[in-house]
């Protein structure tokens, strides 16, 4: 007798299970363009929406529309009350303990966003160049060899030529002055050595100055684009002291997260991430790259810049309830991969900016 209600109770719960995944599908969104968008018409548009309705077709699939929040998507499908999130998700070790995952659909990186560099502060950067210690260090060390090959042509000079190099400490200055046109080859005239030990020791300067103007001209110029240099921000370990604003719960804040990223900071939307840019709480935002592809389409002002460095490889997939069965998700994964292979997809990708 056990065994027979232990039969009857397993096929009743087998049929609720069966009822469940034949009704309406819970499918949850939140709008992130470029995947999830909704035109003039409040009607939901994107890659992720186009592929997502063709597979519902293919399976005669009955689905309703849920707007959500994106930690409400999370915890919608670890707490069943959602069927499958819309929204592209990245596939992570951590996400993978509490839903499923469709098919990777689209493969893209984590990326970053900084404020546009004015042209006024480019020039205040170039200007604050000329007072770098590197600048006064390689100008200082020109002084230097100038003023020393000056008192030079002064001491043989003074005793000889005291019209042009006067005897006393006054004559020094006019060995520097006669050291710096010789060596810029100006070439005025108005100062020339008279004395065999003067003529020697402007032989030696002129070739010499060839070789030290060439190099102090090279360091010079390497001083005044050093700043530059690093403040280029080509690779994301130059972003490892600065403070990083990101969505929470994102697979970016998590992969900041276990590199290290200490002064990254978590806000609950794109929206707050681009405030908190604009009012200097961050330096930059770390995020998804089609999502900070889309804002610079959008930034017809010119505020944002997107860094050329792409980090944290990531593949996007629709979240699924662990309480689908695995046929459906088969059947699910089967039309996905079907419809990806269309030229409609890859068009559609072309149009949204993503190819």
């Amino acid at each position: 007798m056990c065994k027979k209600i232990a039969i009857v109770l397993v096929l009743f719960f087998n049929s609720i299970h069966i009822f469940s995944q034949s009704d309406t599908l819970r499918v949850g969104y939140r709008v992130e363009p470029p995947f999830v968008q909704k035109n003039d018409s409040n009607i939901l548009t994107g890659p992720s929406v186009w592929l997502w309705e063709n597979i519902a077709e293919d399976n005669n699939i009955a689905y309703k529309y849920i707007p959500l929040e994106f930690e409400e998507l999370l915890l919608g499908l670890e707490n069943d009350k959602i069927d499958v999130s819309l929204s592209p998700f990245t596939i992570t070790s951590d996400r993978i303990k509490s839903m499923n995952f469709s098919s990777p659909y689209y493969i893209t990186h984590s990326g970053i966003l900084q404020r546009e560099v004015s042209a006024f502060q480019k020039s205040w950067q170039f200007i604050k160049s000329f007072f770098s210690i590197n600048f006064l260090k390689a100008l200082g060390g020109l002084i230097f060899v100038i003023l020393i090959f000056g008192i030079l042509i002064w001491l043989f000079e003074r005793h000889h030529n005291n019209e042009e190099f006067d005897k006393s400490p006054k004559g020094i200055w006019e060995g520097f002055w006669w050291s710096a046109v010789t060596m810029t080859t100006v070439g005025y005239g108005d100062k020339s050595p008279r004395s065999a030990g003067g003529r020697i020791v402007s032989l030696v300067w002129m070739f010499t100055a060839i070789i030290i103007i060439s190099g102090f001209t090279a360091g010079i110029a390497s001083s005044l684009t050093v700043n530059n240099i690093s403040d280029s921000n080509s690779k994301i370990q130059d972003f490892k002291e600065k403070k990083l604003g990101t969505l929470a719960n994102s697979a970016t804040s998590e992969w900041l997260k276990n590199n290290f990223y200490n002064n990254k900071v978590e806000f609950n939307s794109v929206k707050r991430l681009l405030l908190a840019l604009e009012e200097n709480q961050i330096d930059a935002i770390a995020y998804d790259r089609p999502t900070l592809q889309n804002i610079i389409k959008n930034d017809t002002l010119s505020k944002y810049s997107l860094v050329d460095l792409k980090y944290n490889a990531q593949f996007y997939a629709f979240g699924l309830n662990k309480r689908l069965s695995d046929s459906l998700i088969e059947r699910l994964n089967y039309s996905m991969l079907y419809n990806i292979e269309k030229m409609d997809w890859k068009i559609l990708l072309s149009e949204s900016g993503l190819d």
